[in-house]
Parts: C-alpha cells; structure tokens; sequence
C-alpha cells in the first residue's frame, strides 16, 4: 500500500548540516587564533581530538547533563587530550560558539531536497541548542522552509523519547504515520520515530545496521540522490 506521507522531518546535525566539515574549518580558525598554544600540532591530531572530546561531552549531554556542562567538557577533554592548559577552555568555547554556527557546510544534497520537497509540509527536530541550531538553518539558507522546528531544550524532551516526535506532528496538524523521518543516528532518530508511529529513512552514510536492532528503518540511503527517487514514488 502506498504511503499517504504529507510531511518530511529531518533531523539537524548530520542529516542538514555536516558537522564534522563544519568542524574541522572552525578548528582551524581556532588554532589560527591561538598559535603560541597549538604550536606544531598536527592538524589531523587537532580534529581527531576534538572529535573524540565532542562525542564524550554528546554522551553526557543525551545521559542528561546540562547544556553548560556540554560545552565546558569538551573544551576541557580536549586542551587536556593534546596536553595542553585547560586555562584556555573558556577562550575555545566561546571562538566555538561565536563562529561554528556560521560556518556554511550542509550535507551534499540537503539544500536541494528541502528546495525539491514543496508539496510536502516539512519540519525539523535536533536534540543541538537553541542558539547554534537555529543559526545553522538560517546560514544554509533553509530556516523559513520549515513549517516546524523542535528543540530538545526548548521542549525538555530529548530524542530518542518519541513524545518530541509526536510534538513535531501535531505542530504540523497530521497524524505520525504521515511523516516520513529522516535522520543519520539509527539509536536517537529511527528509533525513536518509529516509536512514535512515523514512516523512517535512515541516512546511514554507509554505516552498517546496528547489532540486535528489533527496528527497521522504512527506507535506508547513503545519500539525498538515493532518497529523492524515494520522494518520486511516495
């Protein structure tokens, strides 16, 4: 039976906006700023850690710590994963915040579905912060193409609970099974949007399926070409 999709739901940060090129630019930035402190480190040194300090202080952050306590953590992991002062965190953290939300990296393809997808209500949910989440849309040039926006700390829900899915679809005005969520995260995004009754469609970039996964994405691409010819038929 064919689908009755009205609506498209993306999630943010490497689904819309590529966090990892978006970082990688900042960081060089950040050390340009700061030369005396990063001296001849490495740039790939300098990103893989900064990757790794990001995804411990993201654990924290989804197990329930506060958004300050976010920002301050993975600025501190990361001076002291490169030996380097932690005297310098508040200095990292606010260049961070000031510039990364700027910065212009969207994932291939994602600029031209939102464009392609106007016969669809369209809707955006992201566990990220207000003041960086927002900023990221508005600097791809997509803010004012969603009909909705759902954010974690504005709603004090957090994916993967499928009430902030269930948010995003009566702010929408349609039922969950006439949603179609797209996400990158199989745990936050296709889990908890299954779990809210709507159609999923996992941007898995090439990563394989979860072990001892019970839920199965309705769709599952490595990039927005595979999923344009999905929209065609639905």
């Amino acid at each position: 039976m064919k689908m009755k999709i009205k609506a498209l739901i993306f999630d943010i940060d490497s689904t819309l906006f590529d966090r990892i090129k978006a970082q990688g630019i900042i960081l060089e930035k950040i050390t340009g700023l700061y030369p005396q402190l990063f001296g001849s480190l490495r740039k790939e040194v300098i990103l893989d850690t900064f990757l790794e300090s990001d995804r411990i202080a993201t654990d924290a952050f989804d197990a329930g710590a506060p958004s300050e306590v976010l920002r301050d953590l993975r600025s501190k992991y990361f001076l002291k994963s490169l030996g380097l002062s932690e005297d310098y965190a508040n200095d990292i953290t606010d260049a961070y915040v000031r510039q990364y939300p700027h910065i212009f990296a969207p994932v291939d393809g994602a600029i031209e579905i939102i464009e392609k997808a106007k016969r669809f209500k369209l809707g955006a949910i992201s566990n990220g912060l207000p003041d960086v989440q927002y900023r990221k849309l508005e600097t791809l040039g997509i803010r004012d193409k969603f009909d909705c926006i759902i954010l974690s700390e504005e709603v004090n829900i957090r994916k993967p609970d499928p009430r902030i899915f269930l948010l995003a679809a009566e702010a929408l005005a349609l039922s969950p099974a006439e949603c179609l969520f797209t996400g990158d995260s199989y745990n936050s995004d296709i889990v908890g949007a299954e779990g809210a009754g709507m159609h999923t469609c996992w941007l898995c970039q090439n990563k394989l399926y979860p072990e001892n996964t019970t839920v199965q994405a309705d769709f599952v691409v490595n990039n927005y070409k595979e999923m344009e010819k999905i929209l065609d038929n639905l």
